[in-house]
């Protein structure tokens, strides 16, 4: 099954609200970092590498789940005829 032109496009599109996500966190990264330290350490311990985990393939820091945004992306790109394991494991 391949993906159709309207599905690839929206497929482009989740990729770039990924890397709009990943840029305002970087950014409130550095503003707690500058501004807040104190409250920085507390989000990296607990929140920031949970979204940076579930948006790419960084398992190590989510352990409550092993199914990233990432996985979501190769399911789609499996589903246009790409070769890989992830259309075998659902």
């Amino acid at each position: 099954m391949s993906l159709v032109p309207q599905q690839q496009e929206q497929l482009e599109k989740l990729l770039e609200h990924r890397d709009s996500v990943v840029s305002h966190l970087y950014q409130i990264q550095h503003i707690l970092k500058e501004y807040f330290p104190e409250q920085f350490e507390l989000a990296y311990q607990h929140w920031i590498p949970q979204i940076t985990t579930a948006l790419y393939e960084e398992s190590k820091w989510l352990p409550r789940g092993q199914y990233s945004m990432e996985d979501t992306v190769k399911n789609i790109r499996d589903t246009d005829g790409g070769s890989g394991v992830y259309k075998f494991l659902k």
